[in-house]
């Protein structure tokens, strides 16, 4: 089955935050471009994962897929690993902590 140019098609599915970015950049390239899924955000927050989608029309998506392709790659990926910070190596660990020494009082004062 053909498609037809003013079909809508899926461009985009993830964080409501990334696609809501997403269509400015599309929406200031001359493209309509239309976020669905959010009532799914707002009712379930992160438990549905890519549940919010990015929709355009078909004879605009490859110029649309070329924008958010490049926009992703200037984005920081959510679901890499943190960076890896290592131990100082030039100063040693420091020593336990002394222990505490009470004062001994005689509990006879004559004797």
């Amino acid at each position: 089955m053909a498609h037809d140019q003013n079909d809508v098609v899926e461009v985009y599915s993830g964080p409501l935050e990334l696609a809501k970015v997403f269509q400015g950049e599309l929406e200031s390239a001359g493209i309509t471009a239309k976020v669905v899924g959010t009532e799914l955000a707002a009712s379930f927050g992160s438990a549905l994962p890519g549940s919010t989608e990015l929709w355009v029309h078909g004879a605009d998506f490859a110029k649309a897929k070329a924008i958010i392709d490049g926009e992703a790659k200037s984005k920081p990926k959510h679901d890499r690993e943190p960076p890896h910070f290592p131990h100082p190596t030039d100063s040693p660990k420091p020593g336990l902590a002394p222990a505490r020494q009470e004062n001994w009082i005689n509990p006879n004062p004559h004797g």
